[in-house]
């Protein structure tokens, strides 16, 4: 059953031991806001991004450039940035307007939806051990 979600708290246990084979953002280069993000974990991709205090996350389709970006946005590969590609998640959690992504070897993602609908950013990134 494919996992759709709209939470302003959750944990999803069905991402824990999941391998990320690909990992990546949209980010504004003028802003530095990220959002959506794109996993391939198992074979599927799961697109997710915060908004209003709120995780919407589901499977679906892989990045589109001609559909995710706009002018001054671009994709950041965090798999490459946090040294998680091939590693499998260890914890994914959501609460208090804040998106946790850790990885078993170390990992760590943390990203906050700013007051009055500024946007999303990232508070912590923590890269995996190698």
């Amino acid at each position: 059953m494919p996992i759709r979600l709209q939470h302003e708290a959750a944990k999803l246990h069905e991402l824990s031991g999941a391998t990320c084979s690909m990992f990546c953002a949209i980010e504004n280069a003028e802003t530095g806001f990220v959002g959506p993000l794109y996993l391939k974990a198992d074979n599927r991709w799961h697109r997710f991004y915060l908004d209003a205090g709120l995780l919407f996350w589901e499977e679906g389709p892989e990045p589109d450039p001609v559909e995710d970006l706009l002018e001054g946005e671009r994709y950041v590969d965090l798999g490459v940035v946090l040294g998680v590609t091939g590693q499998r998640l260890a914890d994914v959690e959501m609460s208090n307007s804040q998106l946790r992504i850790e990885f078993r070897e170390g990992a760590r993602l943390l990203l906050e939806h700013g007051p009055r609908d500024q946007g999303t950013r990232v508070v912590e990134r923590t890269r995996g051990k190698t």
